[in-house]
């Protein structure tokens, strides 16, 4: 009678047999096991730093929203981005503070401007005017300290934006609408998807320069809820006391911006078509160079069969060579694929690491390792050991 030790000793030693023909189809020539893991690796990496761009672009888009740490964004109708939003009177602030279960809200400018470099040349940025507390401006700060631009005339940029913007140092002066500009600080992180700086002054400030907007109109109003309280029923509640606005909550307006940037301009969908084609070129090199690996070992399973190795365990040693090539070169691909992160963490366009991105792109690749051992075997079961002996 056969024991359970007996039964484990067994599938013990039909999986240690597994392994060592698996391994050793794959290392009897190593050029080619070597060939195959670097093609899956240069296509993982390929694919991964294809959607860390469009993940790097993406949460750029809605950085100054998901770093305000409010609520509810209040703004004109049909407001398609946070950088395209139009003025409202500012006494719509007070109305927000008046809304059931509201304990905080203050407003905020978004508009373009013209900035005049050093060297007379001009170029594009993107003016907010912060409030109070200046929430919607930069999380952190690499010089001096955000406070400073409720100075007259001061303003708080980027140091990605040094060189563009033409100012090296605190105190440095510049124009915006022939109007004088200085340097207070040197904000840490703050990009732009269109690579247009970001100028943060103060709300009182930023209507000087501002041609849209007159000094009872802001842009939008952020709002923070009581503790505990229901933001769907605020942000409802609202809707209903305050007529021909629009009521968001941060999640949804970043999402609306991340998709208005990513889908309604051709720079966003060129960068998803191109992290799409990563993906399907990455798809087809890893797939054929484990497929090549299979049919060079074609004379191996043939052996095998002929000696009577049942279908299963020959299935679990094609199964497994395209796992052990797939998972070496997805390590291999992410070992290059970090670097290139922290390479591009203080660039205008960073790519960056989003673990459930990263997550299903390993996934991904595995399934495809899965099919290409799949359709592997068939060529594998359809053999006639007789041929293919004939044929050495």
């Amino acid at each position: 009678m056969t024991t359970q030790s007996q039964v484990s000793a067994w599938q013990s030693s039909q999986l240690k047999t597994v392994w060592q023909l698996a391994w050793m189809m794959l290392a009897h020539n190593r050029p080619r096991l070597l060939f195959t893991v670097l093609g899956v690796s240069t296509a993982f990496f390929l694919a991964s730093a294809q959607f860390g761009l469009l993940v790097g672009w993406t949460n750029t888009t809605s950085a100054l929203i998901k770093h305000a740490q409010v609520d509810l964004w209040l703004m004109s109708e049909n407001t398609r981005a946070l950088d395209f939003g139009t003025p409202i009177p500012r006494q719509t602030i007070y109305r927000a503070r008046s809304t059931p279960e509201v304990s905080w809200a203050q407003g905020l400018m978004v508009s373009w401007n013209s900035w005049i470099r050093p060297d007379g040349s001009s170029i594009s940025v993107q003016l907010l005017g912060l409030d109070k507390d200046k929430m919607g401006g930069p999380w952190q700060m690499q010089e001096g300290e955000l406070r400073i631009i409720d100075n007259p005339q001061t303003a708080v940029v980027d140091e990605l934006y040094r060189d563009l913007l033409q100012v090296h140092a605190r105190g440095d002066a510049v124009q915006m609408r022939s109007l004088r500009v200085i340097i207070g600080g040197f904000s840490k992180g703050v990009r732009s998807f269109a690579s247009t700086p970001h100028v943060f002054m103060s709300l009182k400030h930023a209507l000087l320069y501002d041609q849209r907007h007159r000094d009872d109109e802001i842009t939008y109003v952020l709002i923070r809820c009581q503790p505990g309280a229901d933001v769907q029923a605020v942000k409802a509640n609202m809707r209903q006391l305050i007529k021909h606005v629009e009521v968001l909550t941060s999640d949804e307006f970043a999402e609306r911006t991340a998709h208005y940037w990513m889908l309604g301009t051709g720079a966003g969908i060129g960068v998803i078509l191109t992290a799409v084609l990563g993906l399907l070129v990455g798809a087809i090199v890893a797939s054929q160079t484990l497929f090549a690996t299979t049919q060079e070992n074609l004379g191996n399973y043939a052996a095998l069969m002929a000696i009577g190795f049942e279908r299963r365990l020959l299935t679990q040693v094609v199964l497994l060579q395209s796992l052990l090539v797939g998972v070496a070169g997805i390590v291999i691909g992410t070992a290059g694929f970090v670097p290139l992160v922290w390479a591009t963490a203080r660039s205008p366009l960073p790519i960056e690491f989003y673990p459930p991105v990263l997550i299903g792109l390993i996934g991904i690749f595995l399934v495809i390792c899965i099919l290409a051992s799949g359709l592997s075997l068939r060529s594998v079961f359809r053999l006639d050991p007789v041929v293919i002996f004939s044929q050495q």
